[in-house]
């Protein structure tokens, strides 16, 4: 059994567990996690062009001022609410040297599996991003690939919706 421990925001204490069977896989996974180390926002924020850094640092700012919680990964990061004793990823962003390229990528399976009653906002969300002509398909999510300048209207837009689903995340709670 492994045993992860997290600390939110506001002090409480999380602990997972996973039970890992066969040594083999084990030892592959240990490895594997080893070797992929997290970035932080100044990482992140220096990896971008100009065009990343205008809009990156608006969305940072916005999560500050809305108190949301970033988790980072090996080359981006997810942003999350915060609901008790749990979190719900909003969407992801990624650097120009990930496979994703310069991009955000919308997070509706973490809204589904985690959000109570969340079909409405899924709909709400995924409608609200195609009015807007820089959010594309991208299998069952959205993708906004950040490859040319964009307005600070245009980023207060996007943020503006996600302010909307983080309301509506928030009325409805966790499963």
């Amino acid at each position: 059994m492994e045993f992860k421990y997290f600390e939110t925001k506001s002090g409480e204490k999380i602990i997972s567990s996973d039970f890992v069977f066969g040594e083999e896989e084990f030892i592959r996974q240990k490895i594997q996690f080893a070797s992929l180390l997290k970035v932080d926002e100044k990482q992140f924020l220096n990896s971008l062009d100009k065009n990343g850094l205008e809009i990156f640092q608006q969305i940072f700012e916005f999560a500050k001022q809305n108190d949301l919680m970033f988790r980072w990964g090996s080359k981006g990061f997810s942003l999350n609410v915060e609901l008790g004793t749990g979190f719900v990823s909003l969407f992801f962003g990624y650097p120009p040297n990930s496979v994703f390229k310069q991009s955000i990528y919308t997070g509706f399976e973490e809204i589904i599996k985690k959000v109570n009653n969340p079909e409405d906002i899924i709909e709400l969300y995924k409608e609200r991003l195609e009015n807007l002509s820089y959010f594309i398909k991208a299998k069952s999510n959205l993708k906004w690939m950040i490859n040319k300048a964009y307005s600070k209207d245009e980023v207060k837009q996007f943020l503006g919706i996600v302010e909307e689903v983080i309301s509506k995340i928030r009325e409805r709670g966790l499963k």
